[in-house]
């Protein structure tokens, strides 16, 4: 045999050979294409009925025990938070009754900020309900191991804000006249201040059972802001 004829058959069975890796390449390559197509498949149908099965979908959402409070009132875990977010309202309980700070997942003093991840309705129950709509967010203030107040900052210009005192006034406890005081003492401190700031507070107030203040402030340097401060029932 000669040497160029064992060359040829080497090159001719080097190439089979490669032949026959890419196949099984292009076979194995197939099978597992097809095997993760059917876990994706899978996956897919194991969510859709973990997902059609949840709370999150369902129009009348019923609370587990750890998403509630015993009385009903929101709390503020990420089990309460998931669940008020899905349902739109943050429910607050102010009277002497109110659940402790620990079942609602705050510390026992101190003060903890949430952001709500939509506006939300805020409802706080004293002797009656006081309603707030469109809310980004609350600072609730703990002392004592009870939950002692609450305060709102809504984001608005400053005739919004002042529309919304007027608003909440009849609601709370607010007389007209003080309504107007509180007008008046704004533009008499931003006067005394030559503009550069002013502050002024109406309430408390506590026709609902709840101590309902608002403090509007500002200076030239930042945006107004009003803070609405809910005191419960001591």
């Amino acid at each position: 045999m000669t040497a160029t004829s064992t060359v040829d058959r080497a090159a001719v069975s080097a190439a089979a050979e490669a032949r026959r890796r890419k196949h099984r390449r292009r076979v194995i390559g197939f099978w597992v294409s097809i095997v993760a197509m059917l876990l994706v498949i899978a996956t897919a149908v194991v969510l859709s009925i973990g997902f059609n099965n949840s709370w999150w979908v369902k129009s009348n959402p019923v609370a587990s025990h750890d998403q509630i409070a015993p009385d009903g009132s929101s709390v503020f875990t990420q089990a309460g938070i998931d669940y008020y977010t899905r349902t739109g309202v943050v429910r607050l309980t102010m009277t002497s009754a109110r659940p402790s700070a620990s079942e609602l997942g705050l510390p026992e003093s101190g003060t903890k900020h949430v952001d709500f991840l939509v506006p939300l309705a805020v409802t706080a129950t004293g002797t009656r309900e006081v309603g707030f709509t469109d809310v980004d967010g609350l600072d609730l203030i703990t002392s004592g191991g009870k939950l002692t107040a609450v305060e709102l900052r809504p984001n608005a210009s400053y005739a919004q804000m002042l529309g919304q005192v007027r608003a909440l006034a009849p609601k709370v406890g607010w007389s007209a006249d003080v309504v107007a005081q509180f007008e008046a003492n704004l533009v008499a401190d931003r006067q005394k201040n030559h503009g550069d700031k002013f502050t002024a507070t109406i309430g408390p107030a506590a026709a609902t059972g709840i101590r309902v203040s608002a403090t509007l402030s500002g200076d030239a340097s930042s945006p107004p802001t009003l803070v609405i401060r809910l005191d419960a029932a001591r």
